[in-house]
């Protein structure tokens, strides 16, 4: 069993931790994490079920939104 101590959120006293953005795959209707990639350019993914592939590119004004979702 976790504690709660032992979770992880991100932005949330662990620097060390990968920032991701969710996902809801509607071709599959799934949720998963997307990750950014080593650059920091983009969050990169796939489905989990039909590896549809995803990117989100990060640019100047970006969105306060961490959850989407993928057609």
């Amino acid at each position: 069993r976790r504690s709660r101590d032992s979770r992880r959120d991100y932005g949330q006293g662990d620097k060390s931790a990968r920032p991701f953005v969710g996902v809801q795959f509607e071709c599959c209707s799934i949720y998963a994490r997307v990750y950014r990639n080593a650059a920091g350019t983009a969050y990169v993914g796939n489905c989990p079920r039909c590896a549809k592939k995803i990117e989100l590119k990060i640019g100047p004004g970006g969105s306060d939104s961490r959850f989407f979702t993928a057609n």
